[in-house]
């Protein structure tokens, strides 16, 4: 029990390091670095990342939900006036979405998996650009969307034709994004690389892995 919820918060914290890796690299690569720190932020990622990868697992109840909610709006309020209000009010979003998931039926499985997969960490490394750079630059979002996406698709794949499919606009899609200049050459090569491989171990030799993983390597692919 006690190596099950080291490893949970150990996940946790990969998770809150997985938001800053695409933002931070994107801010020093193109010399956007004169920030600071902002401590009230990267406690309100810490708490997203905490409730996603640990605490949903121990089956929280309303009440924990509203005490945690009234934790982050304390924090919201101190910080109103050092940090942008459309910054606390999108990580809050994303936290509400994760308190959603503990009601979604099962049948609802795959929208469950785009809000924990998808849309939460995207929105979160969004958050944290927009606070450090003070702006949202194309060539930052439609990297992180696509690649993000790109690790849902690795999780589904079970290697049907639609499956195969998926695959082949993905391709092309980063192809597209080569040509608009969103992306290199050489990063839109390595996410198609990196999606082919990890599927098709997937199917043909079982190595699965939690989204995490994945996000994390394309993170740092993006980087390239």
């Amino acid at each position: 029990m006690n190596n099950l919820k080291s490893k949970k918060l150990l996940a946790s914290l990969i998770e809150f390091i997985s938001y800053h890796i695409f933002p931070f690299i994107f801010i020093f690569v193109h010399n956007l670095n004169n920030y600071t720190i902002h401590g009230f932020l990267i406690i309100m990622i810490a708490m997203v990342a905490l409730y996603k990868e640990y605490i949903i697992t121990l089956n929280p109840n309303k009440y924990f939900h509203l005490l945690y909610s009234a934790i982050y709006l304390l924090l919201a309020i101190l910080s109103i006036h050092s940090l942008n209000k459309f910054v606390i009010i999108l990580v809050f979003v994303q936290l509400i979405f994760l308190y959603m998931l503990k009601y979604l039926p099962d049948s609802y499985k795959n929208i469950a998996s785009l809000i924990e997969d998808f849309i939460v960490p995207s929105f979160m490394s969004i958050a944290l650009a927009f606070t450090y750079m003070h702006f949202i630059s194309i060539n930052f979002v439609v990297p992180l969307l696509l690649i993000n996406l790109a690790c849902v698709m690795i999780d589904y794949f079970e290697g049907t034709r639609y499956d195969y499919l998926q695959l082949i606009v993905l391709s092309i899609l980063s192809f597209m994004l080569f040509i608009l200049n969103y992306i290199n050459i050489w990063t839109a090569a390595i996410i198609i690389i990196f999606v082919v491989v990890m599927s098709l171990l997937k199917k043909y030799q079982k190595f699965s892995q939690p989204n995490l993983f994945y996000r994390v390597i394309g993170n740092i692919i993006l980087i390239i």
